[in-house]
């Protein structure tokens, strides 16, 4: 009688112990998104804050710019969509090196006005935004058109699609010298001929330090939160939220608080 107490004691315990074992690491079947990010309360974004007016850093070393807003903003109705309440950790980093990020699972998304590139393995979101990578120069450079960047020193962040379509051009020196801010000193100081980069970017400089936008353009895009691609779940309420939020007249003065224009697909 005694051993057969201790055995049903025995299988109590272990029931007790698979149950509470089981409770520590849960799977949410009614929201499968869950199980895809890496922690149970945030969402870990990565970005490279040296790209205003997309992301930044004010004075007090704080995170601004368009997207840190809208994200802010698409994770407060991703909550409210899906009943959770998530928060943001942000996790400052290289541009070259969040994709990298984002594929070894260190964070759950990619935010660094991201553009589609075929080399680039991982989901992009719902376009926030449309862009264009446009050339800034110098008034004295004699440069008009991008048949004048043969042969020139070109300034373009490292692994960017602008680097890309730079290196297309003949004989021309693409250099990434530090982040953009560090790049339109040295176009001014004429250390470089040109500098690549998105538009809105570009025409921050133009006013701030009296540089040259060429009309003509190299690239057209449109910008993306990356995601990796073992997330589709994850991919697929980011849009439902961006998507909402992108329809309210909150998106719009956004845009106009950080001087971008409202456009569409």
């Amino acid at each position: 009688m005694k051993k057969i107490f201790s055995l049903l004691l025995v299988a109590v315990l272990m029931l007790v112990f698979v149950g509470c074992n089981g409770n520590s690491t849960p799977t949410n079947t009614d929201k499968p998104f869950t199980n895809e990010l890496l922690t149970s309360n945030k969402i870990v974004i990565g970005t490279s804050p040296d790209y205003p007016p997309f992301e930044s850093l004010d004075a007090s070393g704080n995170l601004v710019g368009f997207e840190i807003e809208l994200l802010e903003a698409v994770v407060a109705i991703l909550n409210e969509q899906q009943g959770t309440n998530y928060t943001i950790e942000w996790k400052q980093m290289d541009f070259e090196t969040i994709i990298g990020a984002l594929q070894a699972k260190q964070v759950d998304f990619g935010v660094s006005s991201f553009t589609w590139a075929a080399d680039r393995d991982c989901i992009f979101t719902t376009p926030h935004l449309l862009s264009k990578q446009v050339v800034i120069t110098r008034a004295d450079t004699g440069i008009s058109q991008i048949s004048d960047l043969v042969g020139k020193k070109i300034g373009a962040g490292g692994g960017t699609t602008g680097e890309q379509e730079a290196k297309k051009i003949e004989k021309a020196t693409v250099l990434n010298i530090g982040d953009y801010g560090m790049m339109f000193q040295a176009l001014q100081a004429g250390q470089l001929d040109a500098v690549v980069c998105d538009e809105a970017v570009g025409d921050n400089y133009v006013k701030t330090m009296g540089l040259v936008k060429l009309e003509e353009t190299l690239l057209d895009e449109s910008v993306s939160v990356i995601i990796h691609n073992d997330s589709p779940e994850l991919a697929k309420v980011f849009n439902a939220a961006v998507e909402a939020y992108m329809a309210t007249d909150a998106y719009s003065a956004l845009l106009a608080k950080w001087d971008l224009a409202v456009v569409t697909e």
